[in-house]
């Protein structure tokens, strides 16, 4: 076989590594006279080093370009979904945001040309819709079994360089839905398909479950402690109330104890008719008497009187006291009377008001006409108020009177009197 050579006075370098490095030793065959071989080495070297870096730089430099991804507004399995439109328009909007952490460029119906008809499922759907938007994925949520706490995602996705679909099925929870969705495109979201750990993913979210369950726990076990620290704090409200209302009680019942031993000290040294203001009175009066009965040949008329009282009580019988004095009538007829009796007034109040009655008997003689002395009888209801200390004001009423003279008569009426006690 022949094979074609280059002239050796025609290579200038000698290269190794596939023609990329100079070698750094003596060219085979050529002269060494006038050549330093190893400057020239070390020369290519440094130049070759540069050019490297400064193209490491540049590639490091320059940003990667984010792939496009299609995401199709989500569908519902059979219709049984149990997701409202505005919770389908959420979820669409929670897979574009999980695309858009995982830095690519989310393309939403929003933003894309309007794919009519029934959502893509085969690949080389999937691929049309992906190009269509010069896109390098395309995302298909189909939602189902929705509920309270969150709902089952099958998330289709096409990639269409290779013209594949994978598809995989997996709960979602609310307390853990983005983390979630960005778990799962992680691992769908690769140029060499669905990983093993993707694959893994599906089915139940135990993370999610796992700290919702930590958390109904601990929620449970704070909802215990609030309702132990609330009976705990409502018994010791009410026994707070309950020590309130004992000693409320029983300052009331103090109060009145106080109050009754008050009123009765009150009571037992309440001021006694003719005992503390002195034994002996001085009293003058003046009074009126309709006459309601006459004797025979009388017409009637009416009595006025004035009279001069004096009295003595009795220190063993408070309230009790004898009287005598002098009156003179003048009216229907003149006459002056000479009396004595009694009069008994109880003190039934603290303050110093006394009520009682009294009886009056003495002689009535007239001034004119027939002067011969008439028995008179007198009795009467009582009522005296200390003004002062000393001084007595006294009214009788109802005073009933008796006169002998000329067949005997009735008089009614009643008296003022205002006295002292010495």
């Amino acid at each position: 076989m022949a094979k074609t050579t280059q002239p050796e006075a025609e290579r200038p370098l000698n290269w190794d590594l596939a023609g990329f490095l100079p070698h750094c030793g003596p060219p085979m065959g050529f002269p060494l006279s006038n050549v330093n071989h190893r400057s020239l080495c070390r020369r290519w070297s440094r130049h070759l080093v540069a050019i490297a870096l400064i193209g490491a730089g540049v590639l490091a430099a320059t940003p990667a370009k984010a792939d496009r991804v299609v995401v199709l507004p989500p569908t519902t399995s059979g219709g049984t979904g149990g997701a409202s439109q505005e919770e389908l328009d959420r979820i669409e909007e929670r897979v574009a945001e999980a695309v858009r952490t995982l830095s690519h460029e989310a393309v939403t119906e929003a933003g894309a040309t309007e794919v009519r008809g029934a959502p893509p499922e085969t690949a080389n759907e999937m691929r049309a819709v992906a190009e269509l938007q010069n896109a390098t994925w395309s995302i298909v949520p189909v939602v189902h079994d929705h509920h309270a706490r969150g709902y089952y995602l099958t998330l289709r996705v096409g990639y269409a360089p290779s013209t594949r679909v994978e598809e995989l099925d997996a709960e979602v929870r609310l307390s853990r839905e983005d983390d979630r969705l960005v778990e799962l495109l992680q691992a769908m979201l690769r140029p060499e398909g669905l990983s093993d750990d993707g694959v893994a993913l599906a089915g139940e979210d135990r993370t999610a479950r796992l700290a919702e369950g930590i958390a109904e726990r601990d929620a449970e076990e704070q909802a215990r402690l609030d309702e132990a620290a609330r009976l705990e704090r409502e018994a010791a409200e009410e026994a707070e109330r309950e020590r309130e209302a004992r000693e409320a009680r029983e300052a009331a019942e103090r109060e009145a104890a106080e109050r009754e031993a008050n009123e009765a000290h009150a009571f037992e040294t309440r001021d006694r008719y003719g005992v503390a203001d002195g034994r002996m009175m001085l009293q003058v009066g003046g009074g009126v008497r309709g006459l309601v009965k006459t004797g025979a040949g009388g017409t009637g008329g009416a009595l006025g009187s004035l009279a001069l009282r004096v009295g003595r009580g009795f220190e063993s019988l408070p309230g009790f006291e004898l009287r005598a004095g002098v009156e003179y009538d003048f009216g229907s007829a003149s006459a002056i009377a000479l009396f004595a009796g009694g009069v008994y007034l109880a003190s039934p109040f603290t303050f110093p008001l006394h009520l009682g009655a009294s009886i009056e008997v003495g002689f009535f003689q007239s001034v004119s006409g027939n002067r011969v002395p008439n028995f008179m009888a007198r009795v009467s209801a009582i009522a005296a108020y200390n003004v002062t200390n000393k001084f007595y004001a006294e009214l009788s009423v109802g005073e009933l009177q008796y006169l002998s003279a000329n067949g005997g008569a009735l008089a009614l009426g009643a008296e003022i009197r205002l006295g002292t006690r010495f």
